[in-house]
């Protein structure tokens, strides 16, 4: 019996997942980080969202926009994390 999960669950906006507007009018819920990078002597913010695949299609997501917290990101990579449900998205504050 193959196993299945609900990833759901990891998007429960009450416990891990922030909700968003993805380009401008579908609601969506994503899990956010803005960690602080420093590599060799410079120092930046490198946005990301960890989303659902099927909310995020590949062949159009990259430079759509997510509104997340009152800020809009453009998107500007997709990559898919392990079995491809999931997806990380590189984002530019704009």
């Amino acid at each position: 019996m193959p196993f299945t999960e609900n990833i759901d669950a990891f998007f429960d906006t009450d416990a891990f997942a922030t909700a968003a507007t993805y380009n401008g009018v579908t609601a969506v819920t994503v899990i956010f980080d803005s960690s602080y990078v420093e590599a060799l002597g410079v120092s930046s913010v490198n946005p990301v969202a960890t989303g659902k695949a099927s909310d995020f299609p590949i062949s159009s997501a990259v430079g759509k926009t997510l509104l997340i917290n009152s800020v809009t990101y453009k998107i500007r990579g997709r990559e898919p994390i392990d079995d491809g449900a999931l997806v990380v998205l590189q984002l530019e504050q704009q």
